[in-house]
């Protein structure tokens, strides 16, 4: 009689995250039982959400959602009132059973009596057909779950009452634990597989895994596929992705699903699904459906999900579900009223293109600009800008805030006149960094760092012209001219400006600079084409060359631009054979995709 009092109370053996021994097979009674909630002040419809045998017919939830297509009910918790009399005694009993449904079986030593042996003396033991799932052995414990409180009771009273073939007393541990997961295996995937392929009908591309966990197939293997496991649903999103990406209705209902973000590979592979049910799941927000944006589908079944009781009438249902499926026709069985928009199609979007330069009187005369600019700036002599800004000109200059953690250098060289108004809170010290007036402006810029640009690598855009005022930016790469001026550093500019007529061009009014490091895309990309020898005088030489320097000049041109020899002389010779204006030709008209591809093609 000791002995028995002792095993009802024996917790010892090896620990385990669900082993848990209990002093009793029969109810207890916890707190979240109770019809009032939980001390964290959740809502009456989350008592049931726990992570619990998955049932579908059975599910108390529903009946006291929201419906965002009737009136709205009253489910406030100061209304609520505790049920009372044997009815509440039976739902308090029902749901104590689905919480409490699983158990796991240890029985130590158990790898030297073997599988066989185990269950086939498990069996003769109980009135009702032993179920185990997932058994394997972990060390010398065999282990498996059982979903059946009977079988459990009658198992754990087999204790000691087994003689093994070693003549020992089989010992055997029971506890109650949570929802068995097991490791998929290349042999469980392909039972998966199986299964799925039973469950899905070739003629109308559908995929029912409704209540997919309770598949007597799946049963019969001694495995538990629970899909509100994020590893087996994203098997499953696998499986469909590689054998039907046809499919065009995935039924997913009652499966007690809380999150769904394992089925995003779906979106870019199934074309095809337009019908998606997710009824009676655990979906709590509608974030959750965030995952699946992209999928095309027009009918859609959410009843049944705790995210419905989140919205106050039908119109912002709808509005939250179709903001992540414009396309939705039908939900929860409802058909939707048709959506405001604009039928645009593609054909109506104009093609991206690297610059925008508005209008052609205008774009000849800002590439001629920035090409005389860069040109002079880049000569080392940046004194001869002075014609090119007002006599009231502002001109600041701003660093990347992360400027000082790149691992491709530092901007500090360009730091003291870093006008970032994040960093610089004083209004005095604001001022005095914005250089104001032509000779300011000349002599900061000629105290930064002499630089190499890239004309290959502009950017330009025209975003403002009118009557004697025109605003465009310039966007590209240079590197600073050093000792090693083949491995410096590449950096990244951004300069706006704003432009005023003046005599017969425009000057500058205002200039906006920002630095930063250059991205790995730009680094790969520039400074392919090499840039021709700045020079500060870009006038052209009247003076007649010879047949040599001729050729010399096609070679050289034919280096810098990777134009064959026939193209380059042709350049050349339409420009008088000044070189400098020649690439300057080069670039406008690569700039605007007019260079054929033959001109580059070594004839």
């Amino acid at each position: 009689m000791s002995r028995q009092v002792f095993f009802e109370h024996d917790s010892r053996g090896p620990s385990s995250s669900v082993f848990r021994p209990s002093s009793s097979m029969g109810r207890q009674r916890k707190f979240r039982d109770h019809p009032r909630g939980n001390p964290s002040g959740k809502s009456l419809l989350h008592n049931f959400d726990g992570d619990v045998e998955m049932i579908g017919a059975h599910n108390a939830a529903p009946d006291r959602r929201y419906n965002p297509y009737g009136p709205r009910q009253h489910n406030s918790r100061k209304k609520y009132k505790k049920p009372t009399g044997s009815k509440s005694k039976r739902n308090h009993g029902h749901q104590d059973k689905e919480v409490l449904s699983w158990y796991k079986i240890q029985i130590p030593h158990g790898k030297k009596s073997g599988k066989m042996f185990i269950l086939k003396s498990l069996q003769s033991v109980c009135d009702s057909p032993l179920m185990p799932i997932n058994f394997h052995f972990s060390g010398n414990f065999a282990e498996f779950y059982v979903n059946d409180h009977d079988v459990a009771d009658q198992v754990k009273r087999a204790n000691r009452k087994i003689t093994t073939p070693d003549g020992f007393k089989l010992l055997i541990n029971v506890g109650r634990c949570s929802i068995p997961v097991f490791a998929i295996d290349p042999e469980s995937e392909e039972s998966i597989k199986n299964c799925m392929s039973s469950r899905y009908d070739a003629i109308s591309h559908t995929l029912n895994l409704s209540k997919f966990h309770s598949d007597p197939s799946l049963k019969a293997l001694g495995l538990f596929v629970a899909l509100n496991k994020s590893t087996i649903l994203g098997i499953v999103a696998k499986i469909i992705k590689e054998h039907i990406p046809e499919i065009e209705v995935l039924d997913l209902s009652d499966n007690r699903l809380y999150i769904i973000d394992s089925l995003t590979s779906l979106v870019p592979v199934c074309k095809q699904l337009k019908s998606l049910i997710l009824r009676n799941n655990k979906l709590r927000s509608v974030a959750e459906l965030n995952s699946l944006k992209g999928l095309e589908i027009t009918d859609l079944i959410l009843d049944g999900n705790p995210l419905c009781d989140d919205f106050k009438d039908k119109t912002t249902y709808i509005s939250a579900i179709r903001d992540r499926f414009p396309k939705l026709i039908n939900l929860d069985g409802h058909s939707l009223p048709a959506p405001i928009g604009f039928d645009l199609g593609p054909e109506t979007f104009p093609v991206s293109k690297k610059s925008f330069l508005a209008a052609d009187d205008v774009k000849d005369l800002v590439i001629q600009f920035l090409d005389q600019y860069y040109t002079i700036y880049d000569s080392g002599d940046r004194t001869k800008l002075l014609d090119a800004y007002h006599d009231q000109a502002n001109f600041s200059l701003c660093l990347s805030k992360h400027s000082h953690k790149s691992c491709n250098g530092t901007l500090a060289s360009y730091n003291l006149d870093n006008r970032d108004l994040l960093k610089v809170n004083d209004y005095g010290q604001r001022f005095k960094l914005l250089k104001q007036g032509k000779l300011s402006i000349v002599n900061a810029l000629s105290e930064l760092p002499q630089t190499m640009h890239d004309p290959t690598s502009f950017s330009v855009d025209i975003f403002h012209i009118s009557p004697g005022l025109m605003s465009f930016s310039v966007v590209g790469v240079f590197k600073e001219v050093g000792a090693d001026i083949n491995n410096a550093t590449l950096k990244t500019f951004s300069r706006t400006y704003v432009v005023v007529a003046q005599g017969q061009g425009f000057v500058i009014t205002n200039e906006t600079l920002f630095i930063a490091h250059a991205s790995q895309d730009q680094q790969s990309k520039a400074f392919k084409v090499p840039a021709p020898t700045p020079s500060p005088s870009p006038a052209p030489s009247t003076e007649e060359k010879s047949a040599h320097e001729k050729q010399l000049l096609v070679i050289e041109l034919s280096k810098q631009t990777g134009m064959n020899l026939e193209f380059s002389t042709k350049c050349l010779e339409e420009n008088d054979w000044d070189p400098q204006r020649a690439f300057a030709v080069f670039l406008k008209f690569q700039t605007e995709g007019k260079l054929p591809p033959e001109a580059f093609i070594t004839m």
